[in-house]
């Protein structure tokens, strides 16, 4: 005897509970329900009108209450708030969806893919589900917990007590396809799971297409007229201009991965054609340049690159390009196109089919991209009569501890640049967030990070205006020469600010430490640095500048503070501690020199006087005190409410 059926396509019959369907005739019938309306009678906007929606999810969810709730006709009777309690606690007594219960039962569904609901939105998930739930529902409610679609099944799971009534529907006739319902213990499909598998799906097609363009012969890679291509087509490629770049960047990054070493890559893929691509400019397939950067030929032809610029992300990119091809392109009726190209591209010998220089050009073109080293010149400080690089460091850092505004007008111009990398390990000394904010570190950020540009300050009236945001600082004394490392290069090859010819700077490198307020923490601590200089001669002007040379460039490299090297033969300096928080901090006086066996008697004073520990006793006189006694103890009585307990001998 054949298996029972459901209600086949076209017999317009009625589910057998609930409310009579009006209007529609044939299969899967949408209940629909009256719109929900405010107190003043205006349709509410907050759930589905019609049959269209389920629950009070937005889309593509499934609501957990019954058929009823999500689409019944008219006010919701006694007979259907029973059935929604009945879910509800089914719901509930199966626990929260997304976790495996010992109670849950686990169906997979075939035929689906063959029913007429395929063309539906979500393939027809959502109406097989409904389906189901109605057709089970005889005894009591069924409600679905789980699902998804899965190739040529569905995955649901239910509770155990309710799979025999999904089950019994083994053999029923779903939108004109017989469905095959079974248990299985098999694990039930992740959302990831299908995202994985569409991947490599993806990544096979993609494939398939490398491999369809590729001629060995030429060793050329073909990636001409992508727009025409069925298979990429098929793939909705080119469905948005923001999928079609991402999938021309997943193209090449394939080809770039089918080589193990860079010089198999160089010999396997020496041409590129990305003819008729509509391309009008090369920022939308620049991954080529980073993937494949040593190309011999390129072909740009018949697309609608129209200035130089449009290329000129290129410049320098490929260096063992000889061959390109731009014809059809708007930039060929530029004058000057060939004459730019030569110079970006210092292989390159034809140009759309025309030899624009020879061999032995090209091979002096690529001296000039691999220069010879700058000559290591002798540490000059004092160089020459002038001395000017130490007098510029004498000048410089006390400048910058009282007077930035000045220093940048009179030492930087409108093309000097400035720049900051903060090394933060530990913070422990002082906070780093100030710094941090104008930290430019291009191997952290990345060249093609907007913040890399942005953190390169250029011009005197910027680089000032930057100086303001920093901490103030005290730099030691130039007459203190243990507390400095200093070197300096003269530096050859500068462009003159003339124009003419080429002029020779001084290269200086200074090491050391500084003393910091930070009165936005209000505290007070030590930093170590290093800042690099690029001293040129200054540029004519009216007025005469204020000296004969300027800072071309200025890196300020920061360190959290650590001790200098303690000499042979002295005593290791206590291990570093937090700072004490400094009311009103402000730089202190002169540093004063005092021997350790005098810093020790005043270290166990303080620690009498007050109970504190030896290291925040050291921590108390070595700060804005100055190794001053009687300013350490007030400074003391105005900070001992702030100190921790572990501050004290006697740590509570």
């Amino acid at each position: 005897m054949a298996p029972p059926t459901g209600p086949r396509a076209g017999t317009g019959r009625a589910p057998p509970r609930g409310p009579r369907a009006t209007g529609g005739g044939g299969g899967i019938q949408k209940r629909r329900a009256n719109p929900r309306t405010d107190r003043d009678g205006d349709v509410s906007m907050d759930a589905p009108a019609g049959g269209s929606g389920r629950g009070g999810l937005a889309s593509g969810g499934r609501g957990r209450g019954s058929k009823d709730a999500r689409g019944g006709r008219g006010a919701v009777n006694s007979r259907t708030a029973s059935r929604v309690v009945q879910n509800l606690q089914n719901y509930v007594s199966g626990g929260p969806v997304g976790k495996t219960q010992s109670n849950m039962a686990t169906l997979k569904i075939h035929g689906m893919s063959n029913s007429k609901a395929t063309g539906n939105r979500d393939g027809g998930l959502r109406s097989l589900l409904t389906f189901l739930e109605r057709k089970a529902s005889k005894d009591k409610a069924v409600t679905i917990g789980k699902s998804i679609m899965d190739g040529d099944y569905v995955w649901i799971t239910v509770r155990k007590d309710d799979a025999p009534e999904i089950l019994r529907l083994n053999g029923f006739t779903y939108a004109g396809a017989p469905l095959t319902i079974t248990e299985t213990t098999e694990r039930m499909p992740r959302p990831e799971d299908k995202i994985s598998k569409a991947a490599e799906e993806t990544k096979q097609k993609l494939t398939a297409v490398l491999a369809a363009r590729y001629n060995p012969e030429l060793k050329l890679l073909d990636l001409s007229s992508l727009g025409t291509d069925p298979i990429l087509s098929s793939m909705g490629t080119f469905d948005s201009k923001d999928r079609a770049e991402k999938a021309f960047k997943v193209l090449v990054v394939i080809a770039s991965q089918q080589y193990k070493t860079a010089a198999e890559k160089r010999e396997g893929i020496q041409a590129i054609s990305l003819a008729s691509n509509g391309l009008n400019d090369v920022m939308q397939v620049f991954t080529l340049a980073t993937s494949l950067p040593d190309i011999k030929r390129l072909d740009l032809s018949s697309n609608n690159l129209d200035s130089l610029s449009k290329i000129s992300k290129w410049q320098h990119r490929f260096q063992y390009l000889e061959e390109l091809h731009l014809t059809g392109n708007p930039i060929t009726t530029q004058p000057d196109f060939v004459a730019e190209l030569i110079k970006w591209f210092p292989s390159l010998q034809n140009i759309n089919g025309q030899i624009v220089r020879s061999p032995q050009e090209v091979a002096e073109a690529l001296k000039g991209m691999h220069p010879t080293p700058l000559p290591q010149f002798p540490s000059n400080l004092r160089d020459g009569e002038a001395n000017v690089a130490s007098i510029f460091v004498q000048v410089f850092f006390p400048m910058f501890d009282t007077d930035r505004a000045r220093l940048a007008a009179e030492f930087y111009d409108d093309d000097s640049w400035f720049s900051i990398q903060a090394i933060a390990n530990s913070g422990r000394n002082l906070p780093w967030k100030t710094y941090l904010k104008y930290s430019r570190n291009v191997h952290k950020l990345g060249e093609k990070n907007p913040a890399t540009v942005q953190r390169l300050f250029t011009g005197g009236n910027l680089i000032a205006d930057m100086w303001k945001a920093l901490p103030s600082t005290r730099h030691p004394s130039m007459e203190n020469p243990g507390a400095w490392l200093i070197d300096c290069h003269t530096f050859p090859n500068l462009a003159d600010p003339t124009g003419h010819g080429f002029a020779t700077g001084l290269l200086i490198t200074v090491n050391g430490q500084f003393e910091e307020s930070d009165t936005t923490e209000n505290l007070y601590g030590k930093r170590t640095f290093t800042r690099t200089f690029i001293l040129g001669p200054s540029k004519p002007s009216n007025p005469p500048p204020v000296h004969p040379y300027r800072v071309i460039s200025d890196q300020l490299t920061l360190h959290d503070w650590t001790p200098a090297e303690t000499p042979a033969g002295q005593a290791p300096v206590a291990n570093q501690v937090p700072q004490v928080p400094v009311t009103n901090a402000v730089p202190p006086a002169e540093p004063v020199i005092l021997d350790d066996a005098t810093k020790n008697q005043l270290i166990q004073e303080v620690m009498k006087r007050t109970g504190m520990t030896a290291e925040y006793s050291e921590l108390c006189l070595s700060g804005t005190a100055n190794w001053n006694f009687e300013m350490a103890l007030k400074s003391f009585e105005e900070q001992r409410a702030n100190l921790p307990p572990t501050a004290f001998i006697n740590a509570v």
